[in-house]
């Protein structure tokens, strides 16, 4: 069944990005390639820390804060290995006081080990030095718009837990980012254990088959889903499920599941 998405008002305000607040950490060599990459009509305002240890002091105010793999007055060592774990060590450090700030990497080269990185951080990008001036000012915009929306998804998740909706919200990279508890249980899985999960293992390959082939292009076009497929609980037990599913601007899924009394699967 197809249904229409109805067109609301943004939820939210969209924050003013005409001005913004940078933490610059460890990183003084690179501030005046940074400042640059900004146009003259943003008002940039830089903070820094001498040390990823003096960001909780630094913080207040912040929109995002700007790393590197090596500190100022050393060079690159060439080992892409070992700038990972420099960032992985120096996010950690972060996160433990900001666990959802928008952090850019600013290196030399964006290996392999370095993007696996910032990809299980969630919160990071990784933008090489020699295309700061045309990438930089566009990672972070893209940050802090999903920051914003990931808000606005808590908030409007946080509301239908008093509903008892189990509802599901996929990011763009098809892992759940946020579940209700009434979703959890649907599907037979701890609650606090299904952010990251792949939405794919609740399901069928049949079911994602069907998904994938029906459904998403139907979100893709701007509509909204509703159908019937089977759900596969964490004991190996399948279900009926009834699903509505629908889309989100930044190309998030929304899944609206709930377990069907029919005995005919419609796929």
């Amino acid at each position: 069944m197809l249904i229409t998405a109805p067109k609301t008002a943004e939820p939210t305000e969209r924050e003013d990005r005409s001005r913004l607040r940078l933490l610059l950490v460890d990183a003084d060599r690179d501030r005046e390639r940074v400042e640059r990459a900004f146009d003259d009509d943003i008002d940039l305002t830089v903070k820094t820390a001498a040390a990823v240890a003096n960001v909780r002091h630094r913080l207040e105010g912040v929109d995002f804060a700007i790393i590197t793999p090596q500190p100022t007055g050393t060079e690159p060592d060439g080992d892409g290995g070992d700038d990972a774990k420099a960032v992985d060590d120096r996010l950690e450090t972060i996160r433990t006081v900001a666990a959802d700030l928008p952090v850019v990497v600013l290196a030399d080269e964006r290996t392999a080990d370095l993007t696996a990185v910032v990809r299980s951080d969630g919160w990071t990008a990784v933008v090489e030095r020699s295309e700061a001036t045309g990438r930089l000012a566009d990672r972070v915009r893209d940050l802090l718009e999903r920051r914003r929306l990931a808000a606005l998804s808590r908030r409007s998740l946080a509301s239908l837990e008093f509903a008892g909706d189990a509802i599901g919200i996929v990011d763009p990279d098809d892992e759940i980012q946020f579940a209700s508890r009434s979703f959890a249980m649907q599907f037979g899985v701890d609650h606090a254990a299904l952010p990251g999960t792949p939405w794919r293992e609740l399901f069928t390959a049949e079911a994602v088959e069907h998904l994938e082939s029906v459904a998403l292009p139907t979100i893709t076009d701007g509509w909204r889903w509703t159908g019937t497929c089977t759900g596969r609980r964490q004991s190996g037990d399948t279900f009926a499920a009834r699903v509505r599913l629908g889309g989100l601007e930044d190309g998030s899924l929304v899944f609206v599941v709930d377990e069907s009394e029919r005995d005919a699967l419609e796929e």
